[in-house]
């Protein structure tokens, strides 16, 4: 019967390193949320997202349900997938 090479497992025994310790998180606070749009014609991704989603949802109601391209967009819309909903509306020419 043979045996098979197993890793060693570290010795929990010693003491620790002296190099160990804990880093600080860089920055003076918690992450900065998302710029909200300022500017007249700037979108958040939010914003965005939801536009691209009414699109799909318009374009459902024009497609007839055996459309291949209408069952990616059904799922895409389902999902809140921006990219999947970027790559139907571009295959049917649809920019935003």
């Amino acid at each position: 019967m043979t045996t098979s090479a197993r890793p060693s497992r570290p010795n929990l025994d010693t003491a620790p390193e002296e190099d160990s310790r804990i880093r600080r998180a860089s920055g003076d606070g918690p992450a900065p949320r998302p710029r909200m749009s300022s500017a007249p014609g700037e979108l958040t991704s939010h914003e965005r997202l939801e536009r691209k989603l009414r699109l799909g949802r318009q374009l459902l109601d024009q497609l007839p349900a055996s459309n291949e391209h209408a069952r990616l967009l059904s799922v895409a819309v389902m999902r809140r997938d921006e990219a999947l909903l970027d790559g139907v509306l571009a295959a049917l020419g649809r920019e935003i």
